[in-house]
């Protein structure tokens, strides 16, 4: 009797395992998405402006998440100032001159499902 039974085992999950992987699929093709704290770029922190201390915040962190394969930002926060030449813009690469420079303490970057 056992040996009838386990061929009717395999079986069933066998048949089972392509309906329990199309049902998981659509979960992972949704979206996907990082948590970054202290970002950086070529080893210094992001700035939280692009070059020239233009376009400050979210088109920073949108340039920062794309140069990183996301194509987009859920969130992201400032940090306080940590002086000239220790920040690097996000779109140049180039260090922050300023006196004052800012950068972020976070960024969340979204990958949108294909």
């Amino acid at each position: 009797m056992a040996e009838s039974t386990l061929p009717r085992l395999l079986i069933a999950g066998l048949t089972a395992l392509p309906l329990a992987l199309a049902l998981a699929a659509p979960a992972e093709a949704a979206s996907s998405a990082r948590n970054y704290f202290s970002p950086g770029y070529l080893g210094q922190p992001v700035a939280f402006c692009l070059d020239g201390n233009r376009d400050c915040g979210r088109p920073a962190a949108v340039t920062w998440c794309q140069a990183n394969g996301y194509d987009d930002v859920l969130t992201f926060a400032r940090r306080t100032s940590v002086g000239s030449g220790q920040l690097r813009f996000a779109d140049t690469g180039n260090l922050c001159e300023a006196g004052n420079c800012i950068g972020f303490s976070q960024i969340k970057c979204v990958r949108s499902g294909q």
